[in-house]
């Protein structure tokens, strides 16, 4: 038969109390992540919103981690992207940045074609600098005028062969 002895609840109400916020602090974010500002913008291309572009933020200065994270984010139906660098909608560290964008003809697909052919996706060429502080929550809108966008060439369908009923 089995007896438990009430002199040691305590003790193990203790013990429990000790280890839940050590728990709770471990699970805490990681040391060598930046505290991050939730932030937003948006992206149109020839006057329309971009829905499924893609578009990345370069720290300007120094990495901002050990891992050299870039915060990103996928625009919306109304070209709204929503900056993550560690969570979803996580938002972006403090610090200045140069942005690049690419605009995927199948955001679903990945590798799928650049609709804008590279045009925003150097870093080099980067059009856009942004700041973000404590007071960011939205950053100043992306309007590209005048872009060429290609779109995926349609297929041609063939002419049936002899070989297409071979069985």
């Amino acid at each position: 038969m089995c007896s438990v002895s009430l002199t040691h609840v305590p003790s193990f109400t203790l013990f429990l109390c000790g280890l839940v916020p050590c728990v709770v602090g471990c699970t805490g974010r990681p040391e060598w992540q930046s505290d991050v500002q939730p932030v937003q913008g948006t992206l149109t291309i020839n006057g329309e919103a971009a829905k499924g572009a893609v578009v990345t933020l370069y720290p300007t200065g120094e990495s901002f981690d050990i891992r050299k994270s870039k915060p990103w984010g996928v625009t919306d139906e109304a070209g709204v992207y929503r900056l993550r660098t560690y969570e979803k909608d996580d938002g972006a560290p403090l610090g200045e940045y140069k942005v690049t964008f690419v605009w995927q003809e199948n955001p679903s697909v990945m590798g799928s074609p650049d609709q804008l052919r590279g045009a925003y996706s150097s870093l080099a060429k980067s059009e856009w600098t942004f700041t973000i502080d404590e007071e960011t929550s939205q950053l100043p809108p992306i309007e590209v005028t005048g872009a060429k966008v290609s779109s995926a060439p349609k297929r041609r369908s063939r002419k049936p062969t002899p070989f297409d009923d071979a069985g």
